[in-house]
């Protein structure tokens, strides 16, 4: 078939080209061409359906905002090692409290309540934390309870690693070399686990070890984002909020097909 539609329409393309006059006019008639067409029309492609868009993954948004005059950075003295200072390019403030131009408030920990109460598996891959610049990375993080954390000197300095848990197990760990890594968890549940270097004073995290994996940390606009709420039944779920110096609060959210917002405003 479609052999035969190319031997048709390269005849017709001969019966119109074919009686070219010198001018550069066709001499064919619109019968001829039509008649040669007619034979065996060519045949159509129907397009093929279009890929199904990938499926959006439900989640539970907020935004943390601070309303009011936002406390003075407090400039982080680092004279002590040459090589925090060399680190950075200009001056460095403590993460205490970060608000952005917008009234975003960063370094927040959220967390749903009123979840379903089953034992959650720890996600394989673990969360890393970094000793980069003699500071933390990230400044405030959860892990689901016996979920790794890896720990990383990206310093050309010597670090230690102090976590100071009020329940779980504490360690404190030397890393001198950089590039050195070490993996350590907390197995029991608890919240802003204080996590130190005794080089440095200035350098610290929180951690939270928690039963369940439906949390999440404010990014540098306030914007906070809570996975996995898909596997959450319709209905209303409480929202915890922790900042280090501004305190705790709490709020309600609406979670409908596994999605729902919120928003919290810290004065």
């Amino acid at each position: 078939m479609l052999l035969q539609t190319a031997l048709v329409a390269g005849l017709a393309t001969s019966l119109i080209f074919g009686q070219m006059t010198a001018d550069g006019e066709t001499a064919a008639t619109s019968e001829v061409a039509a008649a040669a067409l007619s034979v065996a029309p060519v045949a159509v492609v129907e397009p093929s359906a279009p890929a199904a868009a990938p499926k959006a993954v439900a989640g539970v948004s907020g935004k943390i905002l601070f309303r009011g005059e936002a406390p003075a950075v407090v400039k982080i003295d680092m004279v002590s090692d040459p090589y925090c200072v060399g680190a950075h390019d200009g001056d460095v403030g403590t993460q205490s409290v970060v608000v952005g131009a917008d009234g975003g408030l960063a370094n927040v920990f959220v967390s749903l309540t009123g979840v379903p109460d089953e034992r959650y598996k720890a996600p394989k891959t673990p969360v890393v934390l970094d000793q980069l610049g003699c500071m933390y990375q990230p400044h405030v993080f959860g892990i689901v309870k016996k979920q790794d954390i890896e720990i990383r000197n990206s310093d050309d300095t010597l670090h230690n690693i102090h976590a100071v848990p009020r329940s779980n197990k504490e360690f404190n760990i030397g890393m001198p070399e950089k590039g050195m890594k070490v993996t350590k968890t907390f197995k029991k549940d608890e919240d802003s686990i204080m996590i130190k270097c005794d080089v440095h004073p200035w350098m610290v995290a929180y951690c939270f070890s928690m039963e369940h994996p439906y949390f999440g940390v404010s990014a540098a606009d306030g914007s906070v984002t809570i996975n996995n709420a898909s596997d959450l039944e319709d209905g209303e779920y409480g929202v915890r909020i922790w900042h280090e110096t501004l305190g705790e609060s709490s709020g309600t959210v609406t979670i409908e097909g596994g999605a729902g917002s919120f928003e919290h405003i810290y004065k």
